[in-house]
């Protein structure tokens, strides 16, 4: 995989822990407003984080599989990997929190309880966000995501099986979009296929196309730096127009810029690949999937922790943000080598998994 990739999905991950962990500081129940300017400063990080997931995701499977296209002999095959990938890290850590949440009075309300929402929790369905924790995801809340993923390497088997399958769940799809934004539906299972960060992934798979295509950028790395700078331009802009902007608009916007970003280190890579060798860098890509799967509770915890610990105010918050963000970091690569890698190389004995997916999995 690309270091310039694992760069980006470490990125990806960082902005997604930042926004979740500035809006928890934030709350009254630990800094209010002490954490009110960096909550603002991070607010954009959920947008972007999120929209640079699904690009890359879109953009590393499509580089992947693009060759076993048309070639359903090779669906066995891709489903494996897919499974192996996406659902291992995510049951360990469901387990984790489910399990620790039972212990504790306060959370153990939370918890569901129903047999049919568990199961499709751990299985990573689709569920009604009105009525299913928030998101349509209880216990693991950032797992919503991860029901998207499975959509889209559905259609990637689809397109596996057969590209006539391919081209005609696409049909659909861009049908009950349309549907959906002229009605002004937002019922549940269609609201959830119509959502615009369906086409993040489409806009990932045809950077993939243009990576492979053979046309080269005259100065790649110049593009690279006009694109991250856009990309942040965005964001900033996110920041002080808050709630200015249609969210669509933004996705399209950070995937559009995200996009040109790939495209550019990529091929940076390709011209100058020893100015892109860093270990850290690769490890934190790495462990971006588990990253993103433990920030959220662990943030939950360390920020009752650090109040509990008599930190207040201004100072007491800025070491919150760095002790729990730095937390955060090493509890994911922690995890990632001794849990996530081990358990990814004894199911995959003929040729260990090399994490290098989802921005949040492979």
């Amino acid at each position: 995989m690309y270091q310039s990739i694992q760069a980006c999905r470490a990125v990806a991950a960082i902005l997604v822990v930042c926004f979740h962990l500035a809006a928890n500081l934030a709350k009254d129940k630990y800094f209010g407003a002490d954490a009110a300017s960096i909550e603002r400063i991070c607010s954009f990080g959920g947008t972007a984080g999120v929209a640079f997931f699904f690009v890359l995701s879109g953009f590393i499977i499509v580089l992947m599989h693009r060759k076993d296209f048309g070639v359903p002999e090779r669906l066995v095959s891709y489903l494996r990997k897919r499974a192996v990938r996406i659902y291992p890290t995510y049951l360990f850590v469901f387990a984790g929190v489910y399990l620790l949440a039972l212990t504790v009075p306060a959370l153990r309300d939370a918890m569901p309880t129903d047999a049919g929402v568990l199961v499709k929790a751990l299985l990573l369905l689709p569920q009604d966000p009105a009525v299913v924790g928030g998101t349509g995801a209880p216990v693991i809340i950032v797992a919503w995501s991860l029901q998207y993923e499975l959509i889209f390497y559905a259609v990637v088997g689809l397109a596996i099986v057969h590209r006539l399958f391919f081209a005609g769940v696409i049909v659909l799809f861009a049908a009950n979009f349309i549907w959906h934004v002229l009605s002004g539906s937002q019922a549940f299972p269609g609201a959830f296929f119509a959502n615009d960060l369906m086409l993040l992934f489409g806009i990932g798979g045809a950077t993939a196309w243009v990576v492979q295509s053979g046309w080269r950028m005259p100065h790649p790395m110049l593009a690279a730096v006009l694109a991250a700078g856009a990309f942040f331009t965005v964001g900033a802009m996110e920041v002080v127009f808050r709630d200015a902007w249609p969210k669509p608009a933004l996705d399209l916007c950070y995937g559009l810029c995200g996009a040109i970003l790939i495209v550019a280190l990529v091929q940076a890579e390709q011209r100058w690949p020893e100015r892109f060798r860093n270990r850290f860098v690769s490890l934190l890509g790495d462990a971006s999937y588990a990253l993103y799967l433990i920030h959220f509770p662990l943030i939950a915890v360390l920020c009752k922790l650090a109040v509990a610990g008599g930190l207040r105010g201004g100072s007491g918050m800025v070491l919150s943000f760095v002790g729990i963000f730095a937390a955060c970091i090493a509890s994911s690569v922690l995890f990632h080598l001794w849990i996530e890698r081990p358990t990814l190389r004894a199911l995959s004995p003929a040729k260990p998994v090399r994490i290098a997916g989802n921005p949040i999995s492979r």
